[in-house]
């Protein structure tokens, strides 16, 4: 393969069409609720085709199982379970934030290397960043997703600002990116209390 630093071979799929002409059409949809998450499938190029050229024998309902399906395989998959109560919940995000946060507080960015981008500290944090406190956000993230229905609206606003907060980190450490990133939001400490 030449230089390509990723090949993505699958595509966004609308459930219900971005227009009132496409396929599977829901007029009474504004244009926002059209492109929310939960209008979208990612499809392979050929699927994709293929279930907009039959819209009748690919029906919303259907997509929808697919959809559904695939979520609840990777959530399998990577151990992400549903929770019956708010505790339940709680202890597992708590487990998670407490390991990010010994790291954070063990060689983070905040200690006195600071000022000396060249430390080893800077180095090991860097390495912390990438091999725990990304991926184990990145499953707080698909948890608190699986089990939305047990956070108030409060707590999904926080929700929304540490998955951008999470975003930030994984262009900074992962992708090279120099940018500032929004900073830890607290709240997320609280969720499910």
């Amino acid at each position: 393969m030449d230089d390509a630093k990723h090949v993505h071979i699958a595509e966004m799929a609308h459930i219900f069409a971005a227009s009132d002409e496409g396929p599977r059409a829901k007029a009474e949809l504004t244009e926002a609720e059209r492109g929310l998450y939960e209008n979208i499938i990612l499809l392979c190029a050929n699927c994709h085709r293929v279930v907009d050229k039959i819209p009748d024998k690919y029906p919303d309902g259907l997509i929808r199982i697919w959809k559904l399906e695939h979520a609840g395989r990777i959530n399998a998959a990577f151990g992400i379970k549903k929770f019956k109560n708010r505790p339940e919940l709680r202890i597992e995000i708590e487990r998670l934030l407490g390991e990010n946060k010994e790291v954070h507080e063990m060689i983070g960015p905040d200690l006195d290397y600071r000022s000396n981008p060249e430390a080893p500290e800077a180095d090991m944090w860097k390495a912390r960043v990438r091999s725990t406190i990304i991926p184990n956000s990145n499953l707080m993230i698909r948890i608190l997703d699986a089990n939305v229905d047990l956070l108030d609206d409060c707590e999904k606003k926080v929700v929304a600002k540490f998955k951008m907060h999470v975003r930030g980190l994984i262009l900074r450490h992962i992708e090279g990116w120099d940018q500032v990133n929004i900073m830890f939001p607290k709240e997320i400490e609280s969720i499910g209390v």
